[in-house]
């Protein structure tokens, strides 16, 4: 591990709906934080390989305020 990159909520949310609807990835909020974080470190590195790991799937959170 390189660092820890602090991710408020609302902005783990959107960028969760954002994957299901833009990218057809339909995952859980801990997801989208991540993939929020990996794409702040893509636009601070150049050349680089980030990766990300999708782990949960969106389908438990529908009842809740994420979809």
């Amino acid at each position: 591990m390189d660092r820890i990159i602090d991710v408020i909520r609302d902005d783990a949310v959107a960028t969760t709906r954002k994957l299901a609807i833009e990218e057809g990835v339909f995952a859980e909020m801990s997801s989208g934080g991540a993939m929020l974080a990996a794409l702040q470190i893509a636009s601070e590195e150049k050349d680089a390989v980030i990766v990300s790991f999708v782990c949960d799937r969106g389908d438990r959170y529908l009842m809740s305020d994420l979809f």
